[in-house]
């Protein structure tokens, strides 16, 4: 198959490097080989309808993490969520799975399970996770998700699926854009790719949605946060989306206040108005992908490099926040490759690559003592609560006992894909 593309952004598709779009640039030639998706719509409504706690299905990849009572909720990027009980925590069991198509993200309060589905937030009672049922949407919530892969989700579908195919497109220099993760727009649009309340659970530190008390707080597009009013489940209200930022990627909550985590910084939020967020602080580095966490007085965040955040650096970046509005920087640790982290007590945990989690004594905040290691290597997420630590990684979900903290001790893993 032919097609036609702007020569132009040829080698601008190639210079980006977007796996699914690019095999090849040849200006002499006048054309490149593509791997171009189409995707698959589908029905909103009987999709709706097929979300009823399916029995438990193959787990192909490990995304975000939240725990609350004695399950694990575990998303399967743009797939849906699977619930797992943990009751016993040398066994945990694979119960359901809530197949939600462009789901990325979990908040739970009481009995009522947030998840986002493409530009859509739905709100789900898990009373029974066997047979859950829908209670209520907030259509267009989630309004950077409504383009995919530089496709428009028309009103009333929903996309399910892709269909790939390689192509030998032709260029000519009649113009053309390019979305984030995809191709749109000119002659290529194609028609046919930790913290915790009482009532709430505990999130991992890549959460880019979280719950306080009758609020949910969610990054709505890449520079807007969202405010929802959840005080009454079946009648989701939206508060407000605002400008917070510039490439928001995660939110953390502690206390009155949200930590927003960009690419280029972080952005400092007081909810005490809960329904109107107001920036407080703010403080900037090196442009990298950054995850944080708070305590009362300190900030740690990780800057990872080898993204699409761009950017070189590997470091955790310590920042005090004793005196907001003013912050400022305490010290940088040089890292592997960081990504999520958390805190309990003096105790600071660090998803560091192919290093696994590393266990730092923090107590000093100006002088981390590293005390051990946990996981098996190229870690993604971690939860760490009562003696107890969930950490994702590239091959599956592991949980460690970590009440003695000079012994720790692995409990179950659950491998990824599951059943292998």
């Amino acid at each position: 198959m032919k097609k036609t593309v702007s020569l132009g952004h040829c080698c601008l598709i190639a210079a980006i490097a977007i796996p699914l779009l690019f095999n090849g640039c040849d200006k002499k030639s006048n054309s490149i080989r593509m791997i171009i998706s189409r995707p698959v719509y589908s029905d909103k409504s009987r999709i709706l309808a097929a979300i009823n706690g399916n029995p438990a299905e193959k787990i192909d990849s490990a995304g975000k993490i939240y725990i609350k009572d004695q399950y694990i909720f575990l998303s399967e990027p743009n797939k849906g969520i699977f619930i797992i009980d943990n009751s016993d925590p040398r066994h945990p069991r694979h119960i359901a799975f809530l197949s939600i198509p462009g789901n990325m993200d979990i908040a739970v309060k009481g009995n009522i399970l947030y998840a986002d589905m493409y530009q859509d937030l739905l709100a789900i009672d898990i009373s029974d996770p066997h047979h859950v049922s829908i209670v209520s949407q907030l259509p267009g919530f989630f309004s950077g998700r409504r383009w995919v892969n530089g496709y428009n989700t028309p009103d009333g579908m929903i996309i399910t699926g892709w269909i790939t195919k390689d192509t030998l497109v032709s260029v000519n220099r009649t113009g053309g854009y390019l979305s984030p993760g995809g191709i749109m727009g000119g002659p290529i649009a194609y028609s046919a790719s930790a913290s915790t309340t009482s009532a709430t659970g505990t999130q991992g530190s890549m959460a880019s949605m979280v719950l306080i008390n009758n609020y949910l707080y969610a990054i709505a597009e890449r520079h807007s946060l969202g405010v929802a009013n959840v005080s009454n489940p079946s009648a989701l209200s939206s508060s407000q989306q605002m400008y917070a930022g510039y490439d928001l990627e995660t939110i953390y909550p502690f206390r009155d206040k949200l930590f927003l985590g960009s690419a280029e910084g972080v952005f400092i939020y007081d909810i005490s108005n809960p329904a109107k967020p107001v920036e407080i602080g703010e403080f900037t580095h090196g442009r990298a992908c950054d995850p944080v966490v708070v305590d009362s007085s300190y900030a740690y965040v990780t800057l990872h490099a080898g993204t699409s955040c761009g950017g070189s650096s590997n470091e955790l970046d310590i920042v005090s926040i004793r005196q907001l509005p003013q912050t400022q920087m305490l010290k940088t640790y040089p890292m592997t490759k960081p990504m999520g982290l958390c805190k309990d007590g003096d105790l600071l945990f660090v998803c560091d690559g192919s290093d696994g989690v590393k266990i730092y004594n923090a107590k000093d905040p100006a002088n981390l003592q590293l005390l051990t290691k946990a996981g098996q290597g190229q870690a993604y997420d971690v939860i760490a609560s009562a003696g107890r630590l969930l950490i994702v990684e590239d091959n599956g979900l592991y949980q460690y006992d970590y009440s003695n903290i000079s012994n720790i001790g692995l409990l179950s893993f659950i491998p990824v894909p599951y059943p292998r």
